[in-house]
């Protein structure tokens, strides 16, 4: 079988049908594949920012990378809150702890 733009558009419009009729009868399976693209898009903005970086067009690799981070910051952020919220709990410890020993 020859592999060309024809078979290739062929067999992704049947990926996206099936991901339709899974999101139509399994909610949960259409649920999880959403927050899967959610997260993968910002993911691809930053890897065509970073080979726009590496190719020499500086502004568009930068534009690329600021959107990409800033949703993918976004769609973490209920990790990024609490990972933050330890990280200054612990240094806060750190910093009483050196506190006592120069006494």
């Amino acid at each position: 079988m020859n592999i060309n733009s024809k078979s290739i558009a062929a067999v992704s419009l049947i990926a996206v049908g099936i991901l339709m009729v899974f999101g139509k009868f399994f909610p949960v399976v259409h649920n999880l594949l959403g927050e899967l693209v959610g997260l993968l898009i910002p993911v691809v903005l930053l890897i065509l920012g970073y080979y726009a970086l590496q190719s020499g067009r500086k502004v568009l690799g930068i534009i690329l990378s600021i959107i990409g981070a800033c949703i993918l910051f976004a769609k973490l952020s209920f990790l990024i809150g609490p990972i933050l919220g330890i990280a200054l709990v612990i240094w806060g410890i750190t910093i009483l702890k050196n506190r006592r020993q120069t006494y």
